[in-house]
C-alpha cells in the first residue's frame, strides 16, 4: 500500500521545481491549516507540501522530512521515524538509496549507474544536507558524521581459541563421530545431521523422566545454555530478559568447557557442553520410535562453536576502528557488545 501510494509523488531535485510544484497545486478545499497534496489528492494527509518562509517543505504525515532551500540545499530529516515509509519517500523524491539499519536511517548516494558510492547515517536528532554537483549527482555538504565499526582482532581471536583448544578438539571429534546421513520426513534429500535424543539429555543432565511437559523439553533440561546462540545485547525487542538468559547460559557453558578443571569431571562436563551447544543451535524435531529425537545439521555447528566463543569474549577480540567518511558499518559485531548496541 505504502509503496503504491508513494509512486504518485513526483521526483523533485531542485528548489525551483519544488517551488513551482507548490504554486501549481490547489489546496484541499475546506482544510485549515492549508494542505496541498503531493501525488494523489486522496493521499493528502500522507504526502503534502508547504512553505516555511522561503523554504519548501515536503511533509510525510506531520513531519517535514525534505526541505528545499533557495540556495540549492536539500535538508533531510527523519523526524525520529526511521521507517519504511520515510525511506520510500526519500527514495522516490530524491532518487537516493534509503533504508534502516540499527534504528537509524542510512542514506546511500548513487552514481549514474545506480550504484551506491557513499552512505551516511541520519538519526532522529540530526539532519543531512545534500546538494547537486555540476554533474547532477548528490553530494553531502553538511551533517556527515564519521562512523565507527567493530573489527575482529585476529591475534586476540586466536588467543581465545587456544584457551579452549581442548574442548574445540573434543567437539570436532564428537561431530565427526556422530554425523550421519538422515532423511527427515519433509526433506527430499538426506542431510548430514547429529542425532540427539531426549533420553540422552535426561541421562547426561540427570533429569528424571516425567509426564510434566516442561521436564521433557530440551530447553528445560539444558536451561539457560539454550540461549548461547542469542545476541547478548539489551535489545529493544526483548528487553533485559534475553540478555540475562544469554549471560547466565554463557557462564554455565564456559564453566563446563574450561581446560583447567579436574580430570575426573572434565570428560562429563565436555560431554554436557557439547550437548548444550548442539541443542542451542537450529534443530529439527522428529518423533523417534522410543523417545523424542532432535537432529542438528552438522555442517555449520563447528563454525557455530567458534562464533559462540568469540562472542563470549567480545571485549577481548573486538577493536573499534574509524571508517572513511561516507562509509557505514555493516554491523556484523555491533550487538556483541551490549553497551554499544
Amino acid at each position: 500500500m505504502g509503496y503504491q501510494t508513494v509512486m504518485n509523488v513526483p521526483r523533485v531535485l531542485t528548489y525551483a521545481l519544488a517551488k513551482n510544484l507548490f504554486d501549481s497545486i490547489k489546496p484541499i478545499r475546506g482544510r485549515s491549516p492549508e494542505i496541498r497534496p503531493l501525488g494523489s489528492r486522496r493521499d493528502a494527509d500522507t504526502y503534502w507540501v508547504r512553505m516555511d518562509g522561503e523554504d519548501v517543505q515536503f511533509v510525510l504525515y506531520k513531519t517535514p522530512v525534505i526541505t528545499y532551500r533557495p540556495n540549492g540545499d536539500v535538508v533531510l530529516s527523519n523526524g525520529g521515524y526511521s521507517t519504511v515509509s520515510t525511506h520510500q519517500f526519500f527514495d522516490r523524491v530524491l532518487g537516493v538509496d534509503a533504508r534502516a539499519s540499527r534504528q537509524v536511517s542510512v542514506i546511500g548516494l548513487l552514481n549514474k549507474k545506480g550504484e551506491v558510492v557513499n552512505r551516511y547515517t541520519l538519526n532522529d536528532r540530526d539532519t543531512l544536507t545534500l546538494k547537486l554537483d555540476g554533474l547532477g549527482n548528490w553530494c553531502v555538504v553538511d551533517g556527515a558524521k564519521t562512523q565507527f565499526a567493530w573489527h575482529l582482532n585476529r591475534q586476540e581471536a586466536n588467543n581465545v581459541r587456544v584457551r579452549y583448544k581442548e574442548f574445540i578438539t573434543y567437539f570436532k571429534g564428537v561431530v565427526s563421530l556422530r554425523t550421519e546421513e538422515v532423511k527427515p520426513s519433509y526433506h527430499y534429500e538426506p542431510i548430514a545431521c547429529i542425532n540427539v535424543s531426549l533420553n540422552e539429555l535426561q541421562n547426561a543432565f540427570d533429569v528424571k523422566k516425567s509426564e510434566d511437559e516442561m521436564e521433557n523439553n530440551p530447553d528445560h533440561i539444558i536451561g539457560h545454555m539454550s540461549h548461547i546462540h542469542d545476541q547478548p545485547q539489551r535489545h529493544f525487542n526483548y528487553g533485559t530478559k534475553r540478555a540475562s538468559e544469554y549471560n547466565e547460559g554463557m557462564t554455565q557453558f564456559l564453566e563446563l568447557i574450561k581446560s583447567d578443571q579436574p580430570e575426573d569431571t572434565k570428560h562429563l562436563n565436555f560431554y554436557k557442553g557439547a550437548l548444550a551447544l548442539l541443542l542451542s543451535a537450529d534443530r529439527i524435531y522428529q518423533r523417534g520410535q522410543d523417545d523424542n529425537t532432535y537432529l542438528v545439521k552438522a555442517k555449520p555447528i563447528v563454525k557455530a562453536l567458534d562464533t559462540v566463543l568469540l562472542k563470549a569474549n567480545a571485549q577481548q577480540v573486538l577493536v573499534r576502528k574509524e571508517l572513511p567518511l561516507g562509509s557505514v558499518s555493516k554491523g556484523a559485531y555491533d550487538r556483541w557488545l551490549p553497551e554499544f548496541s
